[in-house]
């Protein structure tokens, strides 16, 4: 899926879009008041606080208007009609404000350059970033892989659109399971499915069979449901599925499982409100990590912190840092085991930390890194990750959001050697109702059920 590399797009989008806008605004008032003959100076500090009112205008209805979606959903030409769009909304709701909300008077000339030179700006700056993105599309460089799973007419006409249009950035690596009616361009797969998806890597998986083999789509769905990759289904019209959100192909409607459906901004102000809390945290326990660090040094001999290969968002691998609490071991040499009640592994003090969590203080270095969030499901081994994915259904699923060091299942109890089916669902759950307010209750639950749990050994 790499959702990474689709909010860094986006991300930049809306850097850009920030700039041009502020600018916009402070160089429409230096045009009119030092450069267009006739201005009379107004305070400058009306212009600077209603700078802040303006960006915030400006980029709700940008947003509103799908400008900041991490998957491209608008062709250049409609993404223009909606910037012209946005900038015609900002100007009405601005002249609504200033002269029927506002007490002192602002110079309509100003709004009007405001208006003409963002806008003006701001197409020529999305009309460039399309036509990058598009050549780095059509040259390879920035694809996505997509396995197609049936056969039918609905999945012809995807293949047939994808193939054509280059400029889409997806790149069709075969398909599997067509019943010898597969499109004779991609290279056919049948047998075991998953050893399949582990050849071609894909990044998108599109399933599409006729009606009359809907029990065959059926077991396919069921077999594709909890996969980390972005699914998506071609329904052979006419029925529907309550719950699930169907989008449009240039005309062919397509039913996207499991989609996490966590905005640009939703997940642009929790890394926002990640770095800067850790920040501040960080900066205000310095003097406890620094005692700890100490205690740990002088308990038992070996390093004061301890990492390990974890997995997060799209499956990807990072360092976890913890504070050393069991007996010093050459880096990689695990055994795949949980620690258990009175574990042999776990040193004196190491019990202490454990159990008063204070061992994961250092996770605070991987959220500013970005690696983890406060909030989310905990990320676990690699080679646990590779066993339990075809043991528990759904556990796959946790990886389309990034770890965090508490999550919904820690504060409701499932932690160590706990039930991981439970401890699923408490994360499956968290992912389909996220909302900010969400992660402000289970960081506060967090504090207010204390970090001593019976179950960290």
């Amino acid at each position: 899926m790499k959702t990474e590399k689709e909010y860094l797009q986006v991300l930049i989008k809306f850097i850009l879009d920030s700039i041009i806008i502020l600018g916009s605004w402070f160089g429409s008032y230096f045009l009119r008041f030092f450069v267009i003959p006739g201005g009379v100076g107004e305070p400058f500090g009306i212009f600077s606080t209603m700078a802040i009112l303006v960006w915030v205008l400006f980029l709700f209805f940008l947003n509103r208007n799908k400008l900041y979606r991490t998957t491209q959903s608008l062709s250049w030409q409609t993404e223009v009609q909606m910037v012209i769009y946005s900038a015609l909304e900002v100007f009405l709701t601005l002249t609504v404000i200033l002269y029927y909300l506002y007490g002192k008077r602002v110079s309509r000339l100003t709004i009007a350059l405001f208006v003409v030179i963002s806008t003006t700006l701001l197409l020529i700056e999305r009309i460039l970033i399309n036509r990058r993105l598009a050549k780095l599309r059509e040259t390879g460089k920035l694809v996505k892989r997509v396995l197609v799973i049936g056969y039918g007419e609905p999945l012809s006409h995807y293949i047939e659109e994808t193939m054509s249009n280059p400029i889409f950035g997806l790149k069709l690596v075969g398909q599997y399971g067509s019943n010898n009616l597969g499109d004779k361009r991609l290279k056919q797969y049948d047998g075991d499915l998953d050893k399949v998806i582990t050849k071609t890597d894909p990044q998108i998986i599109v399933i599409g069979y006729p009606t009359e083999a809907r029990d065959v789509e059926k077991k396919m769905i069921g077999k594709c449901y909890d996969l980390i990759q972005q699914v998506l289904v071609i329904p052979d019209l006419p029925f529907s599925l309550i719950g699930t959100k169907i989008v449009d192909y240039h005309s062919i409607p397509i039913m996207q499982l499991n989609d996490v459906s966590i905005s640009f901004f939703q997940r642009f102000f929790k890394n926002i409100f990640d770095f800067i809390v850790t920040l501040i945290g960080t900066i205000m326990i310095s003097p406890v990590l620094l005692i700890l660090g100490i205690l740990v040094k002088v308990t038992s001999p070996g390093p004061v912190f301890y990492k390990q290969k974890r997995v997060t968002i799209d499956g990807k691998v990072f360092w976890m840092y913890k504070f050393r609490s069991m007996a010093d071991r050459p880096l990689g040499e695990e055994d795949g085991k949980w620690t258990t009640k009175d574990d042999p592994r776990v040193t004196n003090f190491g019990k202490f930390i454990r159990k008063t969590s204070l061992d994961e203080l250092p996770q605070l270095f991987n959220v500013l890194k970005g690696d983890m969030s406060l909030i989310g499901p905990r990320p676990e081994r690699p080679e646990l990750v590779d066993k339990f994915i075809h043991e528990i259904p759904g556990y796959q699923l946790r990886h389309k959001v990034k770890s965090g060091i508490t999550g919904w299942a820690q504060v409701n109890g499932y932690r160590g050697d706990t039930s991981l089916t439970g401890r699923i669902q408490y994360d499956l759950d968290y992912i389909k109702n996220w909302s900010f307010l969400f992660d402000i209750k289970i960081f506060i639950f967090t504090f207010v059920k204390g970090f001593i749990n019976k179950n960290a050994y």
